[in-house]
Formats: structure tokens, sequence, C-alpha cells
């Protein structure tokens, strides 16, 4: 089992400085206001499955809103099932997992699922829970006598719903993938709740702040309201939010808000923080190593370098393929991908099949952050990873963005990916973290046993990401002044706590 994240986290210090607080003001969590409940729900759906949490809130504006999340509705309930990311339905090619779930009613099948099956097979049994979940609370709560048109439900998409716009390489036009959602829209509105935005995010200025919104809120209540795991206000920390296809990376900065330089103001309950934001689509921890296995992929060997010898093509299999970037984007090394030879959107799809492992697997530690490391620079540099989402501003590359790290007030943790990357290796403190110490022990796992286990099969090459990334000889916190302190967990006793949808709650109802 992985070491228990740490609640008393020392790399904070209780006292705000004003290079961290810019513009504080008192800002009582405890203010009085009339405020009437509202009851909104979200759906997070992301590139590799969708959620939905039930919330109750009480507005605050220029305060602390009181946030109780109510439900998460996800496919650890009985009756929802798992998908694949409803960008995969957009392209005909939707998976949902059922375990011992039967059949929606209405869903045609498990795959192949296309751009009219997203109602039936995902959005409708959370959509049903929802329902029992009202009725329930109704119950609990005499008098309430909450109605369903009285709930407002957003839903906010992430990089694989990015990843489908032309602009991002991807095989859609923005008019079309703006009717999926509204088709999603009209369908939720059917059922009887009332419709907020049906919408991709931008990974910049709405996801990945959310994303340190409550991070910092829930840990170390940053904004004065949260006592969950600090009883005092704490400075805020940067984070490393590894997902599926996209990293997002936040930090307080003393660089003036510019949505150009990536710099957003953030203000609740009178504590106010300027923050970078940046998001890039690719390096999220299923993508990147997709993209490692498919080095020269007509003649690849699945990355066989990353894993351990217990490998094989079944237990390393992927359950979606993924896009390659083309060579005119490439600003300098080794091209991974020389077969392709498409240059426009939208971008080669390589299949999960393509994707296999194919040659005896032998785990170099050497071998595979070459690898990570072509990639992260390349991936770094692509044109839709200017400005994030969409193809604006300077290219990046990962010296300039290294150098943007130093500008951080704070050091840094890593959450989702990078937690669990650490924590199956047994070694994810919040504190203190050893880059030796982490690099030994993912070394003495790969090179021994590992148990054919998907997951327990991708630690090999998702911790070599973490380590090359982070650590390597081009590695943002190599020879450098910024800082990583350690790891935090997204779930305690089997709850999200860290939800960039609950961020998103605490600035939109303290406005």
């Amino acid at each position: 089992m992985s070491q228990k994240v740490s609640v008393k986290v020392k790399l904070v210090v209780t006292v705000i400085s004003s290079a961290l607080l810019v513009a504080c003001g008192s800002g009582s969590s405890s203010s009085s206001n009339s405020s009437q409940p509202v009851y909104t729900a979200v759906f997070d759906a992301g590139s590799s499955g969708t959620r939905l949490s039930f919330f109750k809130v009480i507005p605050s504006p220029g305060g602390y809103p009181a946030i109780t999340k109510l439900v998460t509705i996800d496919d650890d309930m009985d009756g929802v099932v798992n998908d694949d990311g409803i960008n995969d339905f957009l392209n005909g090619n939707g998976a949902i997992k059922l375990k011992n779930d039967t059949l929606p009613p209405g869903c045609p099948g498990t795959t192949n699922l296309g751009q009219l099956d997203v109602e039936p097979c995902v959005l409708q049994p959370m959509l049903a829970q929802l329902d029992t979940e009202i009725a329930a609370l109704n119950t609990k709560t005499p008098g309430l006598n909450l109605t369903k048109s009285q709930v407002k439900i957003d839903l906010f998409a992430t990089a694989g719903m990015r990843t489908e716009d032309t602009r991002n390489g991807g095989n859609h036009s923005t008019a079309s993938i703006e009717q999926y959602y509204g088709q999603m829209k009209s369908y939720v509105n059917q059922w009887g709740y009332s419709t907020g935005e049906f919408k991709t995010i931008n990974g910049n200025s709405e996801e990945g702040v959310w994303t340190w919104i409550n991070l910092n809120d829930y840990y170390f209540n940053s904004f004065g309201g949260n006592p969950t795991k600090s009883a005092l206000q704490q400075a805020p920390v940067g984070d490393f939010e590894v997902g599926g296809s996209s990293m997002q990376i936040a930090f307080p900065t003393g660089q003036f808000a510019s949505d150009a330089a990536n710099v957003y103001r953030v203000s609740i309950n009178g504590r106010s923080f300027n923050v970078y934001s940046k998001t890039f689509l690719g390096l999220g921890g299923d993508d990147a190593r997709k993209y490692v296995k498919a080095f020269n992929y007509n003649q690849q060997n699945g990355g066989a370098d990353c894993y351990a010898t217990t490998a094989t093509a079944n237990n390393t299999k992927e359950s979606s393929g993924v896009q390659l970037y083309p060579s005119s984007q490439v600003l300098s090394g080794i091209y991974p991908f020389p077969s392709n030879t498409v240059q426009t959107a939208p971008w080669f799809t390589l299949t999960a099949a393509s994707l296999g492992l194919t040659g005896s697997p032998g785990y170099s530690l050497a071998g595979c952050s070459a690898k990570y490391n072509t990639i992260a620079g390349q991936v770094t540099s692509l044109e839709r990873n200017r400005n994030g989402t969409y193809n604006e501003g300077d290219v990046a590359t990962v010296a300039s963005f290294k150098a943007q790290l130093q500008n951080s007030t704070s050091p840094f943790v890593g959450i989702d990916n990078f937690y669990y990357s650490a924590k199956d290796l047994k070694y994810a403190p919040s504190t203190g973290f050893l880059p030796e110490e982490f690099k030994t022990k993912l070394a003495n796992y790969c090179q021994g046993p590992v148990v054919s286990d998907a997951f327990a099969q991708n630690v090999c090459p998702n911790g070599t990401f973490m380590y090359d990334y982070l650590f390597g000889a081009n590695g943002l916190f190599k020879n450098s002044s910024a800082s990583f302190a350690g790891v935090l967990s997204p779930k305690e006793n089997g709850d999200t706590v860290l939800t960039w949808t609950r961020g998103y709650l605490l600035q939109k109802y303290s406005r």
C-alpha cells in the first residue's frame, strides 16, 4: 500500500507573504448572506470517462460559497457504466464497459457506438441515478420538495473533446462539435432538468485554474473558508495535474494578469492571486504513453523497453488509438513517426491495435526515458499547444516553459496520474520528495516480475514519464530554482476530493 498523504503539509507557511497575496482583504468566511441554495450537477466528460457530480451551493458574492457535494455518480455505482470518453462516440467508436451491469435501455451494444448512442449508453444511466438521489434527498429533508426542473446541469468536456476540433488536429468542425453538445443538452432538457452550458472547456483559463482553486482550497485553505485540512489559511502551491490526454500546470505568480501570458486573476473570499495556468494537449499520461509505443510504428515493438519482462500484447493493450502529430510541426530532433505522411487536419489516427507490444519486453530506464524526452519536447511545441487550447501565442519549448516555472512563488505538487504513479511504486510523500528514491523504486519495480494486469504493467511507462519529465536530463526541476515537494491524493475514503468541478463552483458562486 502507498504511504498515506500527510495532511500536515510542511511545504507551506501559515503567514501569507505580500508576494503571494495580491490585494488581500479580511475575507471573513462567517459573513452572513441570505442567498438561497442552488442545486446543480456537473458532467465531467473526460478523455477516459464521464461522471456526474451533484452539489448544493449557497452563493456568497464577494465571499466564500458553501459547497456541499451530495453525490458523485460514476461507474462505481450499480447500473452506471464506464465509458471511454464521449469524444469516441463522436467518431463512431464509442465503447462502454459493463462490469456486472446490464446493458442500459436503448443502448445497442458495448462497442462501435455512434454519436446518437451517447445519450442512452452514457447519459441515461447517470440521469436515472440522479433521479434516485433527488428522491432520496427529498425523503431525508421534509419540505424540500426539490424538482428536477430546479436542478441545473452543465456538461463540460476536457482534453478528449479538444482533440476532435480541426484546429487541434481533429476531424470535426467547431460547428459540428457544437451540434453534438446541442444534441446532449436537448436530451437532458427532455429528461426534465434545467440546463446550463454544454461545451469543451479551455484548458488554461478554465480547467487548469479550476483545478488549482480546488486543490489549494481543499488541502491548504488558501481562501480562508475551508478548514477541512487546515484551520489556518496557508500559502497556495503549484500543481501538475496529469490526466489521460492533457496535462495542466498552474502556480501562483507575481506576474500581471494577462490572457495572452496565461496569467489569470482568481479572487475568492477577499483573497486574490494571479495564477499562471498552462495546458499541454498530448502530454496526458495515456497519450504520452501511446506516442512512446508508436515510435517507428510500422516497425515498432510497442515500447518494449518501457515494460517489465512479464508484459505481453494482451496485458499492455490500449483501449483507444492516438492522433499522430505531423512532421511539419516538429521544430527539431528525430521525428518518431516516419511513415506518417498526413500533414493537415484531420491528423492520422493510429489504432489501438497498432499500439500493441510486438518485441521482447525488457525495461530500460535510459531507453524508455529517451523516447519520453523526445515526445515531451515535440508535443510541447505543437501548434495546438500555443496558449493551450487554441492556436494562439508563441511556440512553447521545454526550455521556455522551464523558465516560466522560475516565476512560481511556491513549490509544486503532482496530482492524478503523477500521484498514482508514485502510489503504485509505494512512494507517495506529500513533502520531502526525493527523485533518486523514486528512480530506485521505479527500477526495482520494473526489473522484477510485474503481475499480468494492465494497470500494474503501465506503472513502468507512466513512472518513467513522471521521472523523465520532472527530473531527467531535460527535466523541469533539473538545475532549477523551482522545487517539487511531492504528490497529493485526489481521493479520500474512496471519494474524489480533487476535482475541477468544485473549483468551477467556488469561482462562479463567489462572484
